[in-house]
This record gives structure tokens, C-alpha cells and sequence, in this order.
């Protein structure tokens, strides 16, 4: 979510300065998301006009397919996920006894034993550190509410991914920009690659859309995953039968002038 590098067209561009400075989840969620659309249209050659704003870019970054990491060291994906569930069931022992303190009265002592679960949790890579630093809670209880929360979905994440390998979220990211091709462009998908650089356009789409999003790995493996796949598997149907129900199509040029009558 935070690239480390921006490709365009083949070629590698400077990072801009403003995605490093960003620290709010939702302004990065929605920066992301502008930059992939405009990426996809470009190549794609069409406005992007959904019922939903953002609508692909909103499929590629769903938080319920998964976790939507915002750091460069990302890898199997796995291992964070682990860390996390590792760090939150810490953190929320910490807030029991944080609660037990404040209701012993022991006030000074429950803020400090809050203050380490708390700085547990920021040391945690985004979205999660981001999370936390954004949320609203006043009391121990809530932060409790909302730990054993990060805990139910990140242990959700961990089964979903028992037994797959690589980087899930690149994996969803590529399915949906081969249900884009699908709809919207009749170009041959192809994934050949001659130094490093995609040579059709759906890897150059995709290698960039990787850069946007801010996904730190070789966009090769998985183009070339979702390039194989049959046009009607279930994983690649389920995104072209959402993006062709909530596709709002131009309307047709006038056959001839328009004549307005005055009265």
C-alpha cells in the first residue's frame, strides 16, 4: 500500500513524496484506490464507470478477502498475519489486567499496563498499527472490544490461508485485472517478459497496478497464474459477473444534431 517503487510503461519511476507522509488509514485506502483506477483505465482505454465509485479498485483491496498490508516487507504474507495474532493475544492479556487495576481503583497502574499493550500493537506493520492509532476508544473495555476483534479476524485470515502459498492479496489483484481484460478489452492476455519488462498489456497493467497498490512482489507469478485460468473458474466468473452487473455503459452518440426549440 506504501510502494517501495512505481513502475509506468516498463520503466521505473520516483517514489512520490506524499505516500510516505501519509499516515491516515482511510486517506491511504482512498489514494490507493484513485491511483489503481486511473492505472486500469489507462490501459484498459475505458472510463471505469461503476454504480460504485472505485468499484475494482474496491475488489482488489476488500478487507474480508484479507489482510490489506501497507508495508515493503511483506513476503509470504503468512507470517505477519501469525505475528499479529502473536502480538494482539499479548496486548489483550495486557488490557485484562489493565481492567481488573481500574476496577481495584489502582487507576495509575491500569494505564500503565494499557500503555504496553497499546505500544505492542503500534509496533504491529499497518493496517494494524494504523488502526490502532486511529480508533476511538476511551476505556480499557473498548480497546478490549476491539483487540479480541483484530484477533477473530486476523485468526479468520490464518485459516482462510492454511495450506496456499505466496502472497493472497496479489493473487486477488491479478484475478481482478484478468476480469477487467475480460469485459472491457479484447486484447490477447499474454504474459511474455523480456528483461524484467511485461510485454502485453494486461502485465503491464498489472505490474503497475502492483506498484499503485503498493504490492512488493514479482508480478510474473501471478499473471501467469491468472492468465491460465479458464474463463468460467468460479474465482475469475465471480469478479466478471460483478463488474458486468454494475457496469453503467455510455450512452450512444446522437445519430445527428441536436435541434433545441425555442418558445
Amino acid at each position: 500500500m506504501l510502494p517501495r517503487e512505481i513502475w509506468e510503461n516498463g520503466r521505473k519511476l520516483k517514489l512520490p513524496a506524499l505516500r510516505h507522509g501519509a499516515s491516515n488509514h482511510d486517506y491511504i485506502m482512498y489514494r490507493a484506490a484513485r491511483e489503481i483506477t486511473g492505472c486500469l483505465e489507462k490501459w484498459l482505454r475505458v472510463p471505469l464507470d461503476y454504480q460504485e465509485t472505485y468499484l475494482p479498485a474496491a475488489l482488489m483491496l476488500n478487507p474480508y478477502e484479507g489482510p490489506v498490508w501497507m508495508h515493503s516487507d511483506q513476503g509470504q504474507e503468512i507470517g505477519d498475519i501469525r505475528k499479529v495474532i502473536k502480538q494482539t493475544r499479548t496486548a489483550r492479556r495486557l488490557v485484562k489486567q489493565a481492567v481488573r487495576l481500574e476496577h481495584s481503583g489502582a487507576n495509575d497502574a491500569s494505564d500503565a499496563e494499557l500503555a504496553r499493550a497499546l505500544c505492542r500493537m503500534q509496533e504491529l506493520p499497518p493496517p494494524v498499527s494504523l488502526w490502532i492509532e486511529n480508533a476511538a476508544c476511551r476505556s480499557p473495555l473498548e480497546w478490549a472490544d476491539l483487540l479480541e476483534l483484530i484477533d477473530v479476524l486476523f485468526s479468520e485470515y490464518a485459516k482462510e490461508r492454511e495450506g496456499k502459498s505466496g502472497h493472497q492479496r496479489a493473487r486477488t489483484v491479478a484475478i481482478v485485472v484478468r476480469a477487467l481484460f475480460e469485459v472491457h478489452s479484447d486484447e490477447r492476455i499474454t504474459v511474455g517478459v523480456t528483461e524484467q519488462v511485461p510485454e502485453g498489456e494486461f502485465g503491464k497493467c498489472l505490474q503497475e497496478v502492483f506498484s499503485r497498490a503498493g504490492i512488493p512482489v514479482n508480478f510474473y507469478r501471478y499473471a501467469r497464474e491468472a492468465r491460465k485460468l479458464a474463463r468460467d473458474d468460479h474465482k475469475l466468473k465471480k469478479y466478471i459477473d460483478i463488474l458486468e452487473e454494475h457496469y453503467v455503459e455510455e450512452p450512444p452518440a446522437p445519430a445527428g444534431p441536436i435541434i433545441y426549440e425555442v418558445r
